[in-house]
């Protein structure tokens, strides 16, 4: 009797079989394809990125719990989980050790100096990305190569970018032994393409800037080419298909609530079909299709009500669809998602269901304050 009694922090569940440790197993298992699939454009660096991220963060994680005199919680998975959504935010030649740096920042920081699962604000995956992009270390981690460059140094070799002759913004792609591959050089993404206005030229020859193996007869980089992954990108954001199959795993286990990625999707998508941004590009163009099911569905740091989730999602679909065309950054799927992590706290204390026997509801409550009865008349005395 005494263990149904237990408080504990939230994420609180209502289902017998829902636990977190189920979840992150769950979200591991969604993760695969596209992580499959990454290996194959971006060869074996892929699976030296993942490995020093989840060896960081499983280290930072018992590090800083015994600091601060936690018990250990490596078995429910959910820095494994952090650890894998950070590495799949990174170029595919990042430096191991800015790989290290970023993992310690989202679980050591991120989720333990916070409080632990259940007591962060941001997701920690999101949360070191964002604080890597606003350090010295973002020119390491906003370089990117074309799909396949492994063809030209190995598929098991490991590439990683360096700063050229110390000037900040020039790049070259060494070994770990420090010998140069001249045949990998930088590519432009989509979304930049898209962010200078210089969308591919007329006439192509030869690999195209971003990479592509598939191309219009404009030079534009067709449907397929976007959809299945062979672009430049981040690890994890490449391939939408891939992305697709584990969020429909996620929707079909009850893992994630399918208001979230229908809303930031679907809000995006027409924001760019109402102002004509090219909707389809940008639609399967950065990382939308990974924040949408993998990070903005985070249950600690998304709303907890229905109509709290469609304000969430709302928000962070408007939110992208501002910083891509306001903001000097061609991407802002994860900038959007850290502030509304914030606009969460928000919701969910003035756009919450009244509490069970409150009086006076809030604004935006769904239930309305109900009159007092009136009070029954005096019965006379015989």
């Amino acid at each position: 009797m005494a263990d149904k009694m237990l408080v504990t922090v939230s994420p609180h569940l209502h289902k017998k079989d829902e636990t977190i440790q189920r979840a992150m197993k769950d979200v591991l298992i969604a993760l695969t394809p596209a992580a499959v699939w990454a290996l194959v454009v971006f060869g074996f660096n892929v699976v030296y990125i993942l490995a020093v991220s989840c060896i960081t963060a499983a280290l930072s994680e018992v590090v800083m719990r015994k600091i601060m005199r936690r018990k250990p919680t490596l078995r429910d998975y959910s820095a494994m989980v952090t650890a894998v959504l950070f590495a799949f935010l990174l170029p595919p030649t990042t430096p191991l050790w800015v790989v290290a740096i970023g993992a310690f920042l989202a679980v050591g920081v991120g989720k333990e100096l916070f409080g632990g699962l259940g007591k962060n604000i941001f997701n920690p995956a999101i949360f070191a990305r964002v604080l890597l992009w606003f350090s010295p270390l973002a020119v390491y981690t906003t370089k990117f190569v074309k799909p396949f460059f492994w063809k030209a140094s190995g598929f098991f070799t490991p590439i990683a970018t360096s700063i050229h002759e110390g000037a900040v913004g020039r790049v070259v792609y060494k070994t770990l032994a420090g010998n140069p591959v001249a045949d990998v050089t930088t590519a432009a993404t989509p979304l930049s393409l898209l962010k200078s206005g210089k969308w591919l030229p007329d006439v192509v020859s030869g690999p195209t800037p971003v990479g592509a193996t598939w191309v219009t007869s404009g030079g534009k980089p067709n449907f397929w080419s976007l959809f299945l992954g062979a672009k430049s990108g981040c690890i994890g954001e490449v391939c939408i298909l891939a992305l697709l199959i584990g969020g429909a795993y996620l929707l079909w286990r009850g893992t994630i609530d399918w208001r979230i990625p229908a809303g930031i999707i679907g809000t995006f998508f027409l924001l760019t079909l109402v102002t004509w941004h090219h909707p389809v590009y940008n639609l399967l163009s950065g990382g939308l299709f990974l924040g949408s099911f993998f990070m903005a569905t985070d249950w600690v740091t998304s709303p907890v009500t229905r109509r709290g989730k469609w304000i969430f999602a709302v928000g962070i679909g408007a939110t992208v669809f501002i910083l891509r065309f306001w903001s000097l950054r061609p991407e802002g799927v994860a900038l959007a998602i850290f502030l509304w992590n914030i606009g969460t706290l928000v919701i969910d204390r003035y756009i919450a269901v009244p509490k069970f026997g409150e009086v006076g509801a809030k604004v935006f409550n769904r239930l309305p304050v109900l009159p007092e009865p009136a009070p029954e008349p005096a019965k006379k005395q015989a």
